[in-house]
C-alpha cells in the first residue's frame, strides 16, 4: 500500500465523532489510492498475459475456431428470430428484464425512504419473512462519469 501520509491533521479538543469521521475519510482516501495502484498493475499483468496467449499458435488456433463457432451461433440465432413468434418472445423477455431492473431501482428508493422514516433496517414481507435492508456503497468519479 502507498506509504504517503494523506491524513488530515486535527486540532486538539476535537470530539470523538469528528475524529472518527476524519479517520474513516483517511481510510477511504488511502484505499482509493491503493485500488488505483492495483488496477494499474493488474492492467499491466493482464496485457502481458494476453500477449503470451496471442503469441501461442495452439491458443490462436483455438481462439479463431471459437470465433468462427460464435459467428455461426449468432447467425443461427438470427435465423430463429426471423420468425415473428420467436421475435415477439425475445422482445417480451427483454421488456421483462427492463421492467425487473426498474422495479429493483424503485424498491431501492422505497427501502431508503422506509429505513429513514421507520429508523430500522428490517422489514417484514407479505409472506411474514423478516428481511434486512442492506446497502453496497461504491465510489463513482463525478468528473469522468460521462466522458466515456
Amino acid at each position: 500500500m502507498d506509504t504517503q501520509n494523506t491524513q488530515t491533521p486535527l486540532p486538539e479538543g476535537t470530539n470523538a465523532e469528528v475524529t472518527s469521521l476524519f479517520a474513516i475519510e483517511n481510510l477511504v482516501k488511502t484505499h482509493i489510492a491503493h485500488i488505483d495502484t492495483v488496477k494499474i498493475e493488474l492492467q499491466k499483468q493482464a496485457e502481458m498475459f494476453n500477449d503470451i496467449l496471442n503469441n501461442d499458435s495452439h491458443y490462436k488456433e483455438a481462439s479463431d475456431a471459437a470465433k468462427e463457432l460464435n459467428k455461426k451461433k449468432a447467425e443461427a440465432k438470427q435465423n430463429i428470430l426471423k420468425s415473428p413468434s420467436n421475435a415477439s418472445l425475445n422482445q417480451k423477455i427483454k421488456d421483462m428484464r427492463q421492467e425487473l431492473k426498474e422495479l429493483k431501482t424503485a424498491l431501492s428508493i422505497y427501502l431508503q425512504q422506509y429505513q429513514k422514516i421507520a429508523d430500522t433496517d428490517q422489514i417484514e414481507s407479505e409472506d411474514g419473512e423478516v428481511r434486512q435492508i442492506v446497502y453496497s456503497a461504491h465510489l463513482v468519479k463525478l468528473s469522468g462519469r460521462f466522458s466515456k
